[in-house]
């Protein structure tokens, strides 16, 4: 642990002592800049983040920013309908949604310039363009770095459900990595142990010995922090807080409700996580790379998120969690406004639709705007960095404080830019939507 300390810089050791007494002491430590935006009203109060990763490229002409005075080929075949807002509509397959658009802040002027799943995705959840130097880490990481690990129970403090790592923690280290669950309806796999206790305790007891002796030889920050994350896991594995995962516990009406398959399962086990102070869920869901047919093909995931999406509001509201959990619903770039020769509708980044709801946003509203046809952004583009920007702003998370990786680069939460004043300095590039928080 000092020589993790001894590595940082100062502003580094400051932050690193501000953590280590707010999950010492359980204390909620602000930043000046956290404070005042909480005071305004103007973000910092989300204390929870549940982002809906809906994978392939979701179409947005379907989906939150549907055209039906457009042509056939535009429109196309699934069509729109009228929510409990004037002036929203929604794709036709979203009909729960509909009549809760009061509680949703859609944007429909994102854009980016990389058609590709990967790196569009990678962009999305980082704000940062994927380049082969270093790996930036997510919101659930940035958010861990400045509020600190959950306190609440011995759950870690953040998950991926249904999905892969990456990108994870990046350059944050193991310490800062979210904790992957794939089927949430199946539990926590491997959580019992396959032997008695007292054979698991010797096994563990040899285990730590070895790794106590690899640690004094080899004795490096990457050693340490895989050190803590095992660490961390064992506690995690002896909680009493395991049955929180044990989804049979839930009523079957609940259930149903949020749907059987995995996103819907995913989101109710997210309302079960946040109370036990878990600050960061990804629930990946896909399907959405709908190059041929999309009236069938896109009618799954549409459907999915549509349940999920409407049970988990409407559960958050019930107790208590709406405003202090921010919902994103993202997707790494839209599809064609023009149906193509197979009734479907390719890889299309240069706008699409994001969807953000609870947290103290301002729902009931559209920000943004693409053109008549759905091909260009007409008005307030909006890129990765600057929805980022807008997550963390709702979280609290300060835009302009420079995190720096090991390598010794300067990094901040939603992109940056050189400071034309200072080359040793950076600023801010992503700029949060500020009438999300009116």
């Amino acid at each position: 642990m000092k020589d993790q300390l001894r590595n940082l810089d100062p502003l580094s050791r400051r932050e690193f002592a501000a953590n280590t007494a707010r999950s010492a002491l359980g204390l909620s430590l602000m930043s000046g800049l956290d404070t005042a935006m909480a005071q305004s009203g103007k973000g910092g109060k989300a204390k929870h983040l549940i982002y809906f990763y809906m994978g392939g490229g979701m179409t947005h002409i379907d989906s939150f920013d549907p055209k039906p005075d457009a042509a056939t080929e535009i429109k196309g075949p699934i069509g729109s309908i009228g929510t409990n807002v004037p002036g929203i509509q929604l794709g036709a397959y979203f009909e729960k949604l509909a009549k809760r658009a009061d509680k949703l802040a859609i944007v429909n002027s994102m854009t980016q310039q990389t058609g590709d799943h990967d790196g569009g995705r990678y962009w999305m959840l980082t704000g940062y363009k994927k380049v082969a130097t270093i790996v930036h880490p997510e919101m659930a990481a940035w958010k861990q770095r400045f509020h600190g690990p959950n306190t609440v129970s011995d759950i870690p403090t953040s998950f991926i459900i249904g999905g892969g790592v990456l990108p994870g923690a990046g350059f944050f280290g193991p310490s800062y990595s979210p904790l992957p669950l794939g089927d949430p309806s199946r539990g926590l796999p491997n959580a019992v142990s396959p032997v008695d206790q007292d054979r698991a305790t010797k096994r563990t007891g040899s285990l730590e010995t070895f790794n106590k002796a690899f640690e004094s030889k080899f004795s490096t920050t990457e050693v340490k922090a895989y050190t803590e994350y095992y660490d961390n896991t064992l506690s995690f594995l002896r909680s009493k807080d395991l049955e929180v995962f044990d989804l049979t516990k839930v009523p079957d009406a609940k259930r149903q409700s949020f749907g059987m398959d995995r996103m819907g399962q995913g989101a109710l086990l997210a309302t079960r996580l946040i109370q036990k102070g878990v600050g960061a869920i990804r629930i990946d869901g896909g399907g959405c790379d709908n190059h041929e047919d999309i009236e069938t093909a896109f009618q799954n995931p549409a459907r999915t998120l549509d349940t999920s999406l409407s049970a988990l509001i409407d559960e958050l509201e019930a107790i208590g969690k709406l405003d202090e959990t921010l919902i994103v619903v993202g997707t790494e770039f839209g599809r064609t406004p023009i149906v193509n020769v197979n009734a479907g509708r390719d890889h299309f980044p240069r706008v699409f639709s994001a969807v953000l709801a609870g947290g103290g946003i301002k729902g009931g509203q559209k920000y943004g705007k693409s053109d008549a046809k759905g091909y260009s952004v007409e008005e307030n583009p909006v890129r990765p960095e600057d929805l980022n920007a807008t997550i963390a702003t709702a979280l609290g998370i300060p835009l302009d404080k420079v995190i720096y990786a090991p390598s010794g680069r300067p990094f901040l939460v939603a992109g940056h830019v050189a400071d034309p004043k200072d080359p040793n300095n950076v600023l801010p590039e992503g700029k949060p939507i500020a009438s999300f928080f009116a």
